[in-house]
């Protein structure tokens, strides 16, 4: 690789750009504090810095001029009510609690309050850490804003320079997780005749997962800068990208049949390895796709899969004049999977040429709150106890509250990472909060263990100030992947922070006690405090999976009369029925963290998983192959089964959301559909047999998805 695309590569990279970024704007704090001697502004500017940071979200520049705005006024309201209520201890606290309840449920209007939010909590927290020794009610509030400021200056003067570096980064994401997805594709590939697809299947709902976030992620970027979900100018070209991997995501997640049969029935033949080998070289040209949007080049397509594509072509013909009547059905599946794949290619050769794949309603649906009267209903429609969001409020200000009675009660001089902690380590779920608890106490501990050593060998000011500039950027470096090594980092910059006053070695067993403390508090807010074990809500996330399922099959089954169109609204559902499959992956993955006793059904629960991703397979494989069928009698065929297979949906989403457990479905059953379904899988109309091929294969999901519902209501409801 030349040189300057090796240094254009380490500058696309988002950790090392956003840590250049971090460099620039801690030096800026550090070296005029030194050069003047102003140790005891580098705390405050720091922290200011770091909660400023922390609250920061993508956005366009206007978007980032009213965030900046309104961080700064939460930030100011903030660390100045510190300031007035600090020696009046009862006010204080239930001034706290009130206001770590209204800053949490200001998340309720979208992720970028929920960051306002956040970095407002920090910043109290951090003007709690040095109240005692402010000289008086302005200089620690103005250092923390000045230290805030100084970092949303140098960010936006960053993204003036580099604005769509954002929408890059995260389109790479979602062609890199595409490229995971396919791999884990091509596994199921695999001819053995003893092939098991649970493992596969769960392997890839959690891959698809993985790539409904990165897609999620892209289109909130996106959003950010359009106007009511409407893209012109520069993000034009990366929008039609979007949609097109977006296009490539419904065809990879697709299932045309039972994998554990092809396998059988091609076990000694070349073929499945040639689907195998395909899938990998789309996998590999996925990540030079990736690779060419982070550079920002053009990206050329290979011959490898064009060539592997024409190879497994040539192996299906040998097939066909070769055939047996055993494998006449299985050797129609494969033509279907080839159609797909060589869709897939195409896809992936217009990426340099995205416009050629242009939607007609090419907008992206915007549900952020845009006016004061619908970012009020989010936040009241969230004033329930079935709101995890409000139960996390709840949570929060009662711990924070309960860790400030501890400090006050025992006199805690440095008492104040308590909370610190506890706003860290406490989570929405008790999975979360576990990850966040393990990572926090042994990052601390590694921290302190790592510090002191370094205290005394490096006992210079321009030593330690070195240390602090690079700690910070390592905690920011690792904040995200990593968060034992960010807390780790950051424990090193508070040690060396508080050396310039003269009091790095008295920090560090109260910033051991108190990290214990907090993480105690923290895991008790969540077991004790209105708890959100998954097992009691995993019936309902099933709910949602299978009824956003229904609505796609809905939205698809339509076109098979109008033909294919990408309207808004066909995405959308496709969207929410992605989004509630990785909802149900990463809600069994949380159930297996908590303790023993609150889980329940792990067997059927994965059985469940497996059976949904599956289902969600199918139907993505027949919006894959959308076009209108003209024959009248198939169409009606069609809609008769999926009249039927709606209906079962409709009384599985009922037996799982209000546990019923003996929902009737005699009454739609029809006795004769799978014989006249079975009948049409040989017919010689190619696409009339692969839709009603695809809706026998969801059909015979049913009773199994029944059985399992039914036992779910059970333990509910018991």
């Amino acid at each position: 690789m030349p040189l300057s695309n090796q240094l254009r590569l380490y500058w696309a990279n988002k950790t090392i750009n956003y840590s250049i970024l971090i460099v620039i704007t801690l030096l800026g704090v550090v070296v005029p504090a030194w050069y003047y001697q102003l140790n005891t502004l580098i705390i405050p500017l720091i922290l200011g810095v770091i909660a400023a940071a922390l609250a920061e979200s993508d956005d366009s520049f206007t978007g980032r001029l009213k965030s900046l705005i309104i961080t700064l006024i939460c930030f100011g309201i903030a660390s100045f009510s510190i300031e007035f209520l600090f020696s009046t201890p009862i006010l204080f606290a239930l001034g706290l609690f009130a206001s770590t309840f209204g800053f949490i449920m200001l998340g309720a209007i979208g992720p970028r309050y929920a960051s306002i939010a956040f970095g407002s909590l920090l910043i109290a927290i951090y003007a709690m850490l040095g109240a005692h020794e402010s000289t008086n009610l302005w200089f620690q509030p103005l250092m923390l804003l000045t230290g805030a400021s100084w970092y949303y200056f140098m960010s936006m003067i960053w993204h003036i320079f580099w604005p769509m570096q954002p929408v890059q980064q995260s389109l790479a994401n979602v062609f890199l997780q595409l490229a995971n997805y396919l791999e884990s594709k091509s596994n199921l590939f695999h001819p053995v005749s003893d092939l098991v697809p649970q493992p596969h299947r769960i392997a890839e709902a959690k891959l698809n997962a993985a790539t409904v976030t990165a897609l999620n992620l892209c289109k909130a970027t996106l959003l950010t800068r359009s106007k009511r979900g409407h893209i012109d100018g520069a993000s034009d070209r990366f929008l039609n990208i979007y949609f097109l991997a977006q296009d490539i995501h419904e065809r990879v997640s697709s299932s045309h049949y039972r994998y554990q049969e092809l396998a059988q029935n091609f076990q000694r033949s070349d073929v499945m390895f040639r689907f195998k080998y395909l899938l990998e070289t789309q996998a590999k040209a996925c990540r030079e796709i990736a690779y060419s949007i982070r550079l920002g080049k053009e990206y050329q397509h290979t011959e490898d899969s064009i060539m592997a594509l024409d190879e497994l072509q040539l192996s299906l013909e040998h097939l066909q004049h070769h055939r047996s009547s055993e494998i006449r059905g299985s050797l129609a599946q494969l033509d279907y999977l080839f159609n797909n794949l060589a869709t897939v290619e195409k896809l992936l050769n217009n990426v340099n040429n995205p416009d050629v794949h242009r939607l007609e309603e090419d907008v992206l649906d915007d549900t952020d709150a845009h006016t004061l009267k619908a970012m009020w209903q989010r936040i009241r429609a969230n004033f329930s106890k079935d709101s995890m969001l409000f139960r996390h409020a709840v949570r929060m200000s009662i711990a924070l509250t309960a860790g400030y009675g501890i400090i006050q009660g025992f006199d805690i001089e440095r008492g104040y990472w308590i909370l610190l902690t506890t706003l860290f380590v406490c989570q929405p779920n008790y999975s979360a909060t576990r990850q966040k608890l393990t990572a926090r106490v042994l990052g601390t501990i590694a921290g302190l263990l790592i510090g002191v050593p370094l205290l005394t060998f490096f006992p210079s000011q321009e030593s330690q100030l070195f240390l602090i500039v690079f700690s910070g950027v390592m905690f920011f470096a690792f904040r995200i992947n990593n968060y034992g090594f960010a807390t780790a980092f950051i424990t090193l910059l508070v040690l060396f922070c508080f050396n310039q006053l003269g009091e790095g070695y008295a920090v560090v067993l109260p910033r051991l006690a108190d990290t214990l403390v907090g993480c105690a508090l923290a895991v008790a807010a969540v077991v004790f405090i209105m708890p959100d074990w998954q097992s009691k809500r995993l019936h309902k996330v099933m709910a949602e999976a299978i009824d956003s399922n229904k609505t796609y099959l809905g939205q698809i089954i339509g076109q098979y009369r109008i033909g294919k169109k990408d309207s808004l609204t066909y995405r959308i559902s496709r969207r929410h029925a992605h989004n509630n499959d990785a909802n149900l992956t990463a809600a069994i993955s949380s159930m297996l963290a908590e303790p023993g006793r609150y889980r329940t059904a792990v067997d059927e629960s994965f059985r469940f998983l497996t059976l949904n991703h599956a289902l969600l397979s199918y139907i993505s494989a027949l919006g894959a192959h959308r076009t209108r069928i003209e024959d009248e009698s198939t169409h009606q065929l069609v809609l008769d089964t999926h009249r039927v297979i709606h209906k079962h949906l409709e009384v599985l989403h009922t037996q799982l959301h209000d546990h019923c457990v003996d929902c009737d479905t005699s009454d739609f059953s029809d006795p004769a559909l799978e014989q006249r379904l079975s009948e049409w899988r040989d017919d010689d109309d190619t696409s009339a047999r692969m839709v009603l091929q695809q809706l026998h294969l969801i059909y015979r999901m049913l009773p199994e998805l029944h059985s399992l519902a039914s036992k779910f209501a059970v333990r509910v409801s018991n």
